[in-house]
């Protein structure tokens, strides 16, 4: 059985890092973004190279139908998640 982590926030930084760390040891990875695509997208490039499934899904977690969405994605295109790392936050000025 695949191991299938989430990881919200993880178009850069620390998410970005944790998504390429479990991508190394095998994890199938949904990185989870809302506004960096093209990031997303660079990093779903990269974790590829690690012969493991990986997909990049836009969904704005702070709302109930946002959080719906992304577990559907991740659901028919990966399987059941087995880990999750909750890292997107807000940064208040």
């Amino acid at each position: 059985m695949a191991k299938i982590l989430l990881v919200t926030g993880a178009s850069s930084g620390i998410g970005a890092a944790i998504a390429q760390m479990a991508a190394e040891s095998g994890y199938w990875v949904c990185i989870n973004y809302r506004t960096s695509e093209q990031k997303a997208e660079a990093l779903l490039c990269s974790l590829r190279n690690y012969d493991v499934r990986a997909i990049a899904i836009k969904a704005d977690i702070s709302t109930q139908a946002g959080v719906l969405h992304l577990f559907e994605q991740v659901d028919t295109k990966l399987g059941t998640i087995t880990h999750l790392v909750n890292n997107a936050g807000v940064i208040a000025p």
